[in-house]
């Protein structure tokens, strides 16, 4: 999928970073002047977890960002400990209406408008499954 297209039709987007597992400190700091607030938590969109608390961090999403997540990985699946942060989640509105768990290589849309629901028709090489 387009990264482009997904920040692109965000105001900003998340990544994780769980205690547990070891990640690339560089990602951060060439992030940091985007990041628009962090915080600790046990749940992100499509995950619960039992064991220490993860970092959200939740950053701009603007040309410049949209350049450093092609930058640092392939596709979104490239997300992933230990290179990089996980979870990339994009949001609108305050609205998350595409999140992954890429160490799952899951991703999904929350479609609420008929704008999104065109917009993901439009997306090049995208396979969809339909989840009731």
């Amino acid at each position: 999928m387009e990264t482009k297209v997904l920040c692109d039709n965000s105001d900003k987007f998340y990544f994780v970073n769980r205690k547990e597992l070891k990640y690339n400190q560089e990602i951060l700091v060439h992030f940091k002047p985007y990041i628009i607030e962090s915080y600790k938590t046990k749940e992100w969109a499509n995950t619960m977890t039992k064991g220490p608390s993860a970092t959200v961090y939740v950053t701009e999403s603007n040309k410049e960002t949209c350049k450093l997540l092609q930058q640092f990985a392939n596709t979104l699946y490239d997300w992933v400990a230990p290179n990089l942060p996980e979870d990339l989640t994009f949001i609108k509105n305050d609205f998350a209406w595409f999140s992954c768990t890429t160490h799952e290589e899951f991703g999904g849309f929350s479609i609420r408008s008929d704008y999104y629901r065109n917009l993901i028709g439009e997306i090049h090489g995208l396979k969809i499954q339909k989840v009731e």
